[in-house]
């Protein structure tokens, strides 16, 4: 039941993350998910609630790679709206 929770409120905190967080024209508010979610990693490990196995140490990468990946696909979906309004305002 943990590992449910766990998946579930990590894709909801990556579509937070890439809809409303790295969405808008300032790059630092996205990032913070990121950031909370290296310092959420370094928590656990060192209060032995992550084992460091292979399995969790991969499972951990992968989570904060994700982190850093949406919120670039974040912003790249700014920058497409911001290029979008002014073309739109040069061709009309």
């Amino acid at each position: 039941m943990q590992e449910l929770i766990f998946v579930m409120g990590s894709l909801w905190i990556l579509l937070l993350e890439k809809y409303v967080l790295a969405n808008n024209s300032n790059f630092w508010v996205g990032a913070i998910v990121p950031i909370i979610s290296i310092i959420f990693v370094i928590w656990l490990l060192s209060t032995d609630r992550l084992k460091i196995d292979f399995l969790d140490i991969l499972v951990a990468l992968i989570y904060i790679s994700l982190n850093f990946i949406f919120w670039g696909q974040g912003q790249d979906l700014y920058h497409r709206r911001t290029v979008k309004k002014v073309n739109d305002r040069i061709y009309e």
